[in-house]
């Protein structure tokens, strides 16, 4: 498997049934560890919090973006199937909601 991109969405299998799962982790990472960070999409309605992204329909998956779910996952062992890239502007919305979730400047 060649390293996952920052901003692609898997399927991805940790016990509780498959789930998409969005890699936030940057891509050197990716490309030099054998896990990536990711944080998971979910189609249970949510608050409106800064920390939940709302998909749109340029983006490969429906649902939410839980910013402040973010796990390790292990792609050769998780990963179940590719379904696409979030769009750029969902990655801009992603980039700031990962910033309220970690307590980064902005």
């Amino acid at each position: 498997m060649t390293a996952p991109v920052r901003g692609q969405v898997y399927r991805a299998d940790l016990g509780y049934g498959p789930k998409p799962w969005v890699v936030v982790s940057n891509n050197v990472r990716n490309r030099q560890l054998d896990s990536v960070l990711a944080v998971r999409v979910t189609t249970t309605s949510k608050p409106d919090l800064p920390t939940i992204v709302r998909l749109g329909n340029n983006d490969p998956v429906a649902g939410r973006v839980l910013a402040d779910d973010l796990h390790q996952l292990y792609p050769a062992e998780d990963f179940r199937e590719y379904l696409g890239a979030l769009s750029p502007e969902t990655i801009g919305r992603l980039n700031a909601a990962l910033a309220v979730a970690l307590g980064l400047p902005s």
